[in-house]
């Protein structure tokens, strides 16, 4: 077997940090053959690569809904989200020859970017056959929302034929997932708790995204139930919970599975005294440049530094996006919180995400036997360790 060497300023790794002149060794099909700690010291080696910049393996993108690509421009900025939602239905209404390129073109332009394994949001099919022939791991999460109780069922059956669909036609993982707490009625949160298979380890779930939010949940009133009474939705099942919208959702979720909440702008300290969060194995994605997108605003440190080795980053979608990478959402939360260490950032980027995905024995890290993928980023400040705007990523493997 024929081993490829790869060296650079720095490589880092998980467990190990940063790396001084270290050496990756690999096989032909990319797997992790060794990393060697040079101690800084790298002599010269025949058919060994070395690269200026620091090395990290491939990123994972813990939260896309690849399938509103299409929207990419169509929607304003700080529109906040009732007004984005409300975006969203509508530019659902396009052709199916645009959305299905506009599909390739983002799983492309993530390949580019160096994302190698994606949870991805879904509301229809038509990211399925794409998915199926990636480079990229994709765990679709069948998306499910609806405030009819009378609606409930039949929303539920659609999802359970949606995950059939993903799995035995198109071979991907999926399964069930609820969009958020103020999307959904009492009756299909049942329909989800009791329907869990054993082998759902995973769902994804929108939280906190907002304040607007809350008032919907505690009060049962405010800018979104406005906006869903004015799209004709059946609000019937909007009554004033008298609890915040976080204590609301974590007690619907099903039980003994890892749940990415994604967002989480506006939980608190005393959300987290909620005796159910000890039920679920909780990751927190942060999605920088779509909060900021839409409201604003960005992720604060509340989270990350209570819960560090828990936080995961994802794009969202190219709705309130303008770019898939991985590497840009790390940059802006740097510029807003610089405070936070590249080694974090990396770390949030990659093996946090992995296990949120369940796919940690793959990606990741640069452990033996793993195949992460291999990334250079270019253009960093190798003495500060920090990433800078003229940072970019280049895939090596």
């Amino acid at each position: 077997m024929r081993l490829r060497k790869i060296s650079a300023a720095y490589i880092f790794s998980p467990e190990r940090g940063f790396l001084k002149h270290a050496i990756l060794s690999l096989s032909d099909d990319g797997s992790v053959v060794s990393l060697e700690d040079t101690g800084g010291k790298l002599s010269e080696q025949a058919g060994l690569e070395y690269y200026n910049g620091i090395i990290c393996p491939g990123f994972i993108n813990a939260h896309c809904h690849l399938e509103l690509s299409h929207m990419k421009g169509k929607i304003p900025r700080i529109t906040q989200i009732p007004g984005f939602v409300e975006k969203v239905i509508n530019g659902r209404k396009e052709k199916q020859e645009v959305i299905a390129e506009a599909i390739i073109q983002a799983d492309k332009e993530m390949k580019r970017q160096g994302i190698v394994a994606v949870g991805d949001i879904c509301n229809t099919s038509d990211t399925f056959s794409v998915k199926a022939e990636s480079s990229i791991y994709y765990y679709s999460f069948i998306e499910l929302l609806g405030s009819s109780e009378i609606a409930a069922n039949t929303i539920y059956t659609r999802g359970q034929f949606l995950v059939r669909e993903a799995e035995h036609k198109y071979g991907l993982k999926a399964s069930i997932s609820p969009h958020s707490a103020y999307s959904l009625s009492p009756e299909l949160f049942r329909l989800i708790r009791e329907g869990s298979r054993d082998e759902d380890h995973i769902l994804s779930v929108h939280n906190q995204e907002s304040a607007a939010e809350d008032d919907l949940i505690r009060y049962g009133r405010g800018e979104l139930y406005d906006t869903f009474n004015k799209l004709g939705f059946d609000c019937s099942s909007f009554i004033p919970r008298n609890k915040s919208s976080f204590d609301w959702l974590i007690n619907q979720l099903p039980s003994g599975k890892n749940c990415l909440l994604i967002h989480n702008l506006y939980t608190t300290a005393e959300d987290l005294k909620n005796p159910d969060l000890a039920k679920n194995k909780l990751y927190w994605v942060l999605c920088p440049k779509s909060n900021f997108y839409i409201g604003g605003i960005y992720p604060g440190t509340f989270l990350p530094e209570r819960f560090p080795e828990n936080i995961c980053i994802g794009t969202d979608s190219l709705a309130s996006n303008d770019k898939l990478s991985i590497l840009e959402e790390l940059l802006a939360f740097q510029n807003a919180r610089p405070e936070v260490s590249l080694s974090n950032l990396l770390c949030w980027a990659g093996i946090n995400g992995a296990k949120a995905l369940g796919i940690d024995s793959w990606f990741g890290s640069f452990e033996e036997g793993k195949k992460p993928g291999v990334l250079l980023i270019e253009n960093a400040d190798l003495t500060s360790l920090k990433l800078r705007k003229e940072s970019r990523v280049r895939v090596l493997v």
